[in-house]
């Protein structure tokens, strides 16, 4: 691959595909290339005819906005294609709300497919452009055949979440070249650069971890075995100054023998100054995840009385918020495994309500929350546990051999040092990676 390789974050160049076929984001764009507004920023780069690459800069113009933004956008017009001469063909599958991977196969000289790796697409299903609600034009009921014309404020919102979506595949690449066990790796160069030039080649995903194995049976000290993988994966992006931001048993994925955390959708460079060029400690939100620590879901409530209460706002992700995810999902393993019964206790920690744990822990304001719980639906206002709510909604299966009895007491230790609400009194990914280690 062409893209270079970050140490200091700077001079990076973030591209991101995006499936159009029906040219609505491509419309988009060279209407406000033509029709420029002062934060917005587009330019064509190139233009085949399978796709149009842009230069997008978006000025931080807004207050959810913690830097400029500079982008390129390839705009997919058909997902069969021809580049350097070779016929290529894209299937997506799903990968998450974010993102789609993109199966890439080069046809040979048998006519049958090749797989070369994997490109991670945007997804389009939930690009406001690309939906019938969400495409922001007006046309005259007098006259339906004229082009439409767009409702610049409708359009420009469009963009921007369209934009919200691209840093999620754009930006991750780049930490894939470290070579960090339990993350995706770049595709072979050779084949890479000889397929799809300067796009991001990713090498196969595999399946989901809850699929491949827990709902299909697993043995718990396996399970544990897996899990302290996947920390000594966190500790590595931590000791790089990345926080995942994004740690769920769902998302657990396992490369090349080794069980990791899934792709760094959310990521953030912990107390990197964000810019157009830099990684940075971008923002995304934080939107009544039951497995995201109270702090980053409710900034405005965790010991800052300047800011305001708000149903969701835009905040980092946090080598700590790792930790409390991680904690979280292995309280979702012991229960699974043991049963509640009496591990963990009734009138503490996980077994209380989102709302109980931040109001105990004497760390929130119990003024903002008590007035937030009369004006919000969400998570907060529910009265299940957090165990409860993390819990998968498909069956898991995990069995019990001779010794691994004596992993419950230490397993709970550490869920509790993991799941404290203060940030600062949680475990580091490698003190974490450290007991794991002595109980497998």
């Amino acid at each position: 691959m062409s893209l270079p390789v970050v140490e200091n974050a700077s001079a990076l160049q973030f591209h991101a595909i995006v499936p159009d076929k029906s040219g609505e984001v491509g419309s988009a764009f060279k209407y406000r290339s033509v029709h420029p507004v002062e934060h917005l920023e587009i330019k064509l780069l190139e233009q085949r005819p399978e796709w149009e690459t842009y230069e997008v800069f978006r000025k931080a113009s807004r207050n959810d906005m913690d830097s400029d933004e500079r982008w390129q956008v390839t705009l997919l017009n058909s997902l069969n294609i021809s580049s350097f001469g070779r016929a290529i063909t894209i299937e997506p599958q799903r990968y998450s709300w974010f993102a789609r991977a993109g199966q890439v196969s080069v046809r040979g000289a048998d006519g049958e497919g090749q797989p070369v790796g994997t490109l991670m697409l945007l997804n389009d299903e939930n690009v406001k452009l690309l939906n019938e609600a969400g495409k922001p034009h007006q046309r005259s009921p007098s006259f339906p055949f004229v082009p439409a014309i767009p409702d610049a404020e409708r359009l420009d919102e469009s963009i921007d979440q369209l934009l919200e979506m691209v840093s999620t595949t754009a930006r991750q690449h780049h930490i894939y070249q470290w070579g960090i066990k339990g993350l995706p790796r770049l595709a072979d160069a050779g084949i890479a650069s000889s397929v799809t030039g300067q796009w991001p080649l990713l090498e196969s995903l595999a399946e989901p971890y809850i699929e491949q194995c827990l709902s299909k049976g697993a043995v718990l000290g396996d399970v544990i075995h897996g899990l302290s993988q996947v920390v000594d994966t966190l500790a590595n992006l931590h000791e790089r100054g990345v926080a995942h931001g994004d740690i769920r048993l769902e998302g657990l994925r396992e490369f090349s023998g080794w069980l990791g955390p899934g792709l760094p959708e959310r990521f953030s460079r912990v107390d990197v100054a964000p810019g157009p060029d830099t990684l940075g400690s971008k923002r995304f939100i934080f939107y009544n995840n039951a497995w995201q620590p109270p702090e980053l879901r409710f900034p405005g409530v965790f010991d800052n009385p300047e800011q305001p209460f708000a149903p969701w706002q835009y905040t980092s992700a946090t080598r700590e918020g790792d930790i409390w995810s991680f904690g979280v999902m292995l309280a979702v393993i012991v229960c699974a495994t043991f049963g509640e019964g009496e591990r963990f206790k009734a009138d503490e920690g996980l077994q209380l309500s989102l709302f109980d744990y931040m109001k105990t822990s004497e760390l929130y304001d119990c003024a903002k929350l008590e007035h937030a719980v009369d004006r919000t639906t969400g998570f907060l206002a529910n009265n299940k546990s957090l165990l409860a709510l993390n819990m998968p909604s498909g069956p898991i299966s995990i069995s019990l051999a001779e010794d691994d009895q004596n992993m419950l007491a230490p397993l709970i230790r550490l869920i509790d040092q993991c799941t404290r609400a203060d940030p600062q009194k949680r475990p580091t990914a490698e003190n974490v990676k450290d007991q794991l280690s002595q109980l497998v």
